[in-house]
This record gives C-alpha cells, structure tokens and sequence, in this order.
C-alpha cells in the first residue's frame, strides 16, 4: 500500500514537472513560431473583406495566436504524452487533441486579456471617464464566458482521446472549466492588461503549477477508477 502510495506520488510529480516544462517550452516556442508567422498572416488577411483597416491588427493578433497556440499545445500535449501513455492506450491521439484545444484556449485568454476591466477611457471630446470593474461587466462576463466555452472543449475533446466514461468525461471537464475560471479572475482582478505576444506567455508559464498540480491529481483519480474496473 505504501509503496503504491509512492508510486502515484512519483506519476503525479512527474506530470507535473512535464507539464511545467510544457508550458514553458511551449510558450517559447509558440511564441517564436507566432512571432515569425506575422508576415504570413499579415499579407493573408489581405483576403478577409473588412480586414485591412484600423481592426487589421486584431486580426494579424489572433491569427498568429492560433497557430502559436497549436504548435504550443503540440509541444505540452507531446510532454503529456509521455506520462499518460503508460495508463491509456488510447493516449496517442492525446497531442492532436491537446494542440486543437490550447488555440481555443489561448485565443479566449487572449480576447480577455484585451477586455477593458477598469480605468480610464478616452471620450470624443478628449477627456477620460475612469471606469470600474463593475461598469465593464458585460464586456467581462463575455470574455470569461469564452475562457469557460474553450475550457469545455478542450475537456470535451481530450476525453475524447482517452475514452473516458461520460462521469470521467464529467469530471475532466468540470476541473478544466474550474481551473480556467480562476485563470480568468486572475487575470481580471490581478494581472490586468498581460495581452501581447509576450505577456499571455508569461501568465501561462506563471499559472502551469497550478493547472498541472490540480490536473495531475485529477488524472490520478481517474486512473484509479480505471484500475478499480
């Protein structure tokens, strides 16, 4: 008993250094490839009706957000990988899964990020009317709203791949869109204005022990139950 107690205790501190160099590593890279994709998607938008106005950056943003968020969630799903193809079989679909779901991820972060929370506001006239989180709620509520949508899939999409039972399925999902609330009041209560091509990189980097130490355990219990059948 005590020696399976050790056991699971060295899984979970390996999914968790894994998924901490994950995020890290992934972050750097996707944050280059991103960085390097801006010409391309730049002279891409070219071809979107509308796009080449005062909102073209918006554009060119989340554009390039999406692909460094696939080749991130490549780079943290293949480090995943690596633990979780010793208890599922079905873990090799577990990278695809993982890359798809992190651009959901990262670009609903991103667009809360950019969601104004409180402080001035520039008016017509040149002044400026400080607002508050209160007065932003809507627009907040929205964005947190799409943190909680991705989160969903993403949980949706990697039980998927593992095949999980629809209450392991449930519990996947429940601690994905858990996790990524809190993501969120952090960033809306704390961090306030880490957009850029940088700043989401850091927040995550920052964030990973957290979401791999809850992760971890949750994968654990459903190892168990697994183990249990």
């Amino acid at each position: 008993m005590i020696s399976s107690s050790f056991f699971r205790l060295g899984v979970w501190g390996k999914w968790m250094l894994f998924t901490v160099i994950g995020f890290i590593i992934g972050g750097l890279v996707g944050t280059a490839v991103a960085f390097v994709s801006v010409p391309v998607v730049s002279s891409l938008i070219a071809f979107i009706p509308g796009a080449n106005n005062q909102g073209a950056i918006g554009y060119i943003l989340i554009g390039c957000g999406i692909i460094g968020a696939a080749v991130a969630g490549a780079v943290i799903g293949g480090l995943q990988w690596l633990v979780l193809q010793q208890w599922f079989e079905q873990a090799r679909w577990w990278i695809l899964t993982s890359a798809v779901g992190w651009i959901g991820i990262i670009v609903a972060v991103i667009a809360l990020a950019y969601t104004h929370v409180g402080g001035p506001v520039g008016q017509p006239d040149g002044s400026f009317v400080e607002t508050t989180l209160w007065d932003n709620r809507e627009a907040i509520a929205r964005s947190v709203a799409g943190v909680l949508i991705a989160a969903l899939i993403i949980g949706v999409l990697q039980s998927l791949a593992l095949r999980f039972t629809f209450q392991k399925a449930g519990l996947w999902i429940v601690m994905n869109m858990v996790v990524f609330l809190i993501a969120s009041a952090i960033m809306v209560l704390w961090v306030r204005g880490a957009g850029g091509m940088f700043g989401i990189p850091v927040f995550f980097a920052a964030y990973s022990p957290f979401y791999a130490a809850i992760s971890g355990i949750t994968i654990l219990l459903l190892q168990a139950q697994t183990n249990n059948h």
